[in-house]
């Protein structure tokens, strides 16, 4: 029974019509982790918790009733702590926050606190937001950075003559390995660039859009490998249609 209220922050990943009147809200929150949310009457008038608060990559500050091994959890009350127009109302990075939070969907799967992962995301979200000039390269630097958080974040250990990125093992040789999951120069040479770049550094890695294009599909390949049923993501199509 439903009966303490949790104060919580939490990031929304994906909002679901359930009814009319009704949605079902993935958030990333701080205590507990990923977990699903049951909102009534989010499309009337009187609701406090309204369709436009639920955007991918809104932050929240969050009254919560928390059920271990509930499907769907309950919420009391939610106050935005970023209105996420500079988000919104940007094409671009629009497209960036409904992709990364379709990585994040696919990615994250434990309902449990995990403060280090948390604490990234919500500063990603504010860098996104903050940021000025090009945004071409954000979601490339979110996805090596997440890596980390997830457990197969390349290694730092190479040398001049390790040139060949190795996917399986998240490393850099100097040979290519006997299976087909690898990059070679000069893309490998860009992944060292994007795993030393912060996200306000995105915008100035010199890439074409088709050098953008290959290493994203990379990226989703590696995480693919790491992670069950990554390769089932899509939204990548839309993003790389809107950016060109």
């Amino acid at each position: 029974m439903y009966n303490m209220i949790y104060n919580t922050r939490g990031i929304v990943l994906r909002q679901l019509k359930y009814s009319e009147t009704a949605a079902i809200t993935k958030i990333y929150t701080e205590l507990f982790g990923l977990q699903s949310y049951f909102i009534n009457n989010v499309r009337s008038r009187k609701s406090k918790i309204k369709s436009n608060m639920l955007q991918p990559f809104t932050l929240l500050e969050l009254g919560v009733y928390h059920k271990e091994k509930s499907g769907l959890q309950r919420i009391k009350y939610a106050d935005v702590l970023n209105p996420a127009f500079g988000i919104t109302s940007d094409v671009i990075k629009g497209s960036l926050a409904i992709f990364l939070t379709d990585v994040l969907g696919h990615s994250i799967k434990e309902q449990e606190c995990n403060q280090k992962m948390f604490e990234f995301l919500m500063n990603a979200i504010l860098e996104l937001e903050a940021l000025r000039g090009s945004c071409a390269n954000f979601h490339l630097v979110f996805m090596m950075q997440l890596s980390r958080y997830l457990g197969f974040y390349p290694s730092s250990q190479s040398s001049a003559h390790d040139c060949i990125f190795d996917k399986r093992e998240g490393i850099f040789v100097p040979v290519r390995p006997e299976h087909p999951d690898f990059i070679v120069p000069p893309l490998s040479n860009y992944i060292i660039h994007i795993k030393n770049c912060s996200f306000s550094e995105s915008k100035n890695l010199k890439l074409t859009a088709s050098e953008r294009s290959e290493l994203l599909h990379h990226l989703i390949n590696y995480y693919g490998l790491h992670l069950e049923n990554f390769n089932k993501i899509k939204s990548h199509h839309v993003l790389e249609a809107v950016m060109g």
